[in-house]
């Protein structure tokens, strides 16, 4: 059940063009401000980084004259002495980092950030710009470029065409941050108690055009041919529709795209397209991202910061042409479901045929050649308590199994290949991307076990023989405490949950609670069949016993992580996942 504890993003895989600049950006001649103190001074451009990101540049700052020029936006309220002694801490572990590790500059591959590593999940959050302190000339110029103009209280004013619940949910959103917010209408006499509610100011279409450059077009695409489309040219249209894809054209163009070509002359960004009214209007707790694209860069950052004043998390993912999937995000279905859906499926259909030809087919098929044979129906009683409480229960452990048994074999491939850079099979990929789902639907599949086993007598539950009276205890205890904490793994899952918790506690839930789960479900098994799982207890000439086919996975899966836990096994892969690399002879033969 290991997943990422940051939780996935909506387009994780996709990163922005623009990259925060370096320190050499900065002019030779730019002097350094006084540093206040306390704070941790800037190390010179030929030393090594000095932050666990490098590549996000350190902190850099304009020189007078362009300062004078460009308008820089203000820093967060974060930005305290708490953030500083974050920035020294940060400083100085990496700078002992950079000292004893040599690793290689590569880009990693696109399987790496799922599944190049073992245990998952991050144990640095996300870079997010608005905890930035580097900011160039450049980039403060274009914001300063595009702003919203202000009202004589100081309030950005916008516009919102629609007066939907979409329309009046994000009206309300962009009040509540201070904004004046021109609602354009039809007939804003009809829907004027609505929009003053939410503090908005209900207007026609052409006179709220007019009072702002930034449109947040809130009216179904097909009416779009109904509005003042004139009004709209050298505006920055915020689109904010949907489309089902099975609805697209030929051409594959997003609705934000045939905006753009109805209005040339505008700057149209796809954003908020991904939220729904009632997200809105509810409030939302914790981080949401937001999807912004558009073709002009200007326009993005600004409709990034209308994001941001709305405690929302933008994500710039560049030109417009992103916007195809991006108006598909609404639409996908269990996309990431599928193949543990399908897998379990799978297992617990293979689990309840065996079990039924075991329990009622056999004996009649065995029989079938005996003069005067007679159709035994009485095994049928019991298939709800026998066949689908054994077949929940095989299916959990083996889920169970499948959960760990991918990292195991993905330790093995990245100490034979001596490093962690290299793309895993796709098979295998495919397979630890789905680690999560398989887990959930583990824990749902005990969860039908343990209600079925509980709902019957419990003095006909269990196989051991009478002499041996702890074991009726032991493996029922085993059970019960496999459930117990595989509940603590599908919590520690839970987004909101994993968030909260740090990367050591995330990690030790996941991966040493998860094994000893794996262990305990093991026992379960052993304490209740011990008789029978070695003895020749087939059916149907080779059918075996359910416990000895469940029983294979847990224990090749445990066997295979004992090498591992071994000090100079786990040294030397400990070493690949930091990013040492294994260098061969012939490598070295031309140096």
């Amino acid at each position: 059940m290991a997943t990422n504890p940051a939780g996935t993003g909506i387009m994780e895989n996709i990163t922005p063009s623009d990259s925060p600049p370096s320190p050499s950006d900065a002019p030779p001649s730019s002097p350094v401000p006084s540093v206040p103190p306390n704070t941790p001074s800037s190390p010179s451009l030929s030393d090594p980084p000095t932050t666990p990101f490098p590549s996000l540049g350190q902190p850099s700052f304009p020189s007078a004259s362009q300062t004078r020029d460009a308008k820089m936006p203000d820093l967060p309220e974060m930005e305290s002495a708490g953030a500083q002694r974050q920035s020294q801490t940060s400083s100085s572990s990496s700078g002992k980092t950079s000292s004893l590790l040599r690793k290689k500059p590569r880009s990693r591959g696109a399987s790496e950030t799922s599944a190049g590593r073992i245990d998952p999940g991050t144990a640095f959050p996300p870079y997010d710009p608005r905890f930035s302190l580097s900011l160039s000339v450049s980039a403060a110029n274009g914001a300063a470029a595009a702003q919203l103009p202000l009202d004589d209280n100081g309030r950005k004013k916008i516009v919102v065409l629609g007066t939907g619940d979409f329309g009046l949910a994000l009206t309300t959103r962009l009040v509540q941050a201070n904004y004046r917010v021109a609602v354009g209408s039809r007939d804003p006499e009809r829907c004027r108690s609505k929009v003053e509610a939410t503090g908005g100011i209900p207007m026609t279409h052409a006179e709220a055009l007019r009072e702002s450059v930034v449109v947040v077009l809130a009216v179904p695409f097909q009416h779009t041919g109904s509005l003042p489309l004139s009004s709209l040219a050298n505006k920055i249209i915020i689109d904010v529709s949907n489309r089902n894809p099975k609805d697209r054209d030929s051409s594959g163009r997003s609705q934000a795209e045939h905006l753009q070509n109805l209005v040339p002359t505008a700057r149209v960004v796809k954003a908020f397209n991904v939220l729904s009214a009632y997200t809105l209007s509810r409030g939302i707790r914790g981080s949401k991202e937001v999807p912004v694209c558009g073709d002009d860069r200007d326009a993005r950052q600004l409709v990034s910061e209308i994001v941001k004043d709305i405690r929302l998390d933008p994500t710039d993912l560049g030109s417009l042409h992103s916007a195809r999937e991006v108006e598909e995000i609404p639409f996908q279905f269990f996309t990431e479901w599928k193949f543990g859906v399908v897998l379990s499926t799978v297992v617990w259909c293979l689990m309840f045929v065996i079990t039924l030809f075991r329990s009622q087919l056999c004996s009649n098929l065995e029989n079938m050649h005996k003069p005067n044979f007679t159709w035994d129906w009485s095994g049928f009683d019991g298939i709800m308590r026998d066949n689908v409480s054994s077949s929940s229960a095989a299916t959990a452990i083996t889920l169970l199994a499948l959960c760990y048994l991918p990292g195991v074999l993905a330790a093995y491939i990245q100490l034979a290949r001596g490093t962690k850079y290299s793309e895993f099979p796709l098979w295998l990929d495919t397979w630890l991307k789905g680690r999560k789902h398989i887990g959930i639907l583990m824990l749902w599949n005990a969860a039908i076990h343990a209600i079925l086993v509980l709902s019957y007598s419990m003095g006909g539950v269990g196989m051991y023989d009478s002499t041996y009276s702890w074991r009726g205890p032991t493996y029922v205890a085993c059970g019960a405490f496999t459930l117990l904490l595989a509940g603590v793994l599908g919590v520690a899952s839970l987004p909101s949950v994993s968030a909260s918790m740090t990367w050591r506690e995330f990690s030790f839930v996941q991966s040493r609670v998860g094994w000893l789960v794996l262990l305990l479900a093991s026992f379960h098994i052993i304490f209740n069949f011990w008789d029978s799982l070695v003895k020749d207890h087939f059916s149907c000439y080779f059918l075996p016993s359910i416990a000895q086919l469940c029983i294979v996975l847990p224990l090749l899966t445990l066997v295979l992580k004992l090498p591992l836990l071994t000090p100079c096994v786990d040294r030397s892969l400990t070493k690949i996942r930091q990013g040492y690399e294994r260098v061969s002879l012939n490598s070295l033969s031309g140096v």
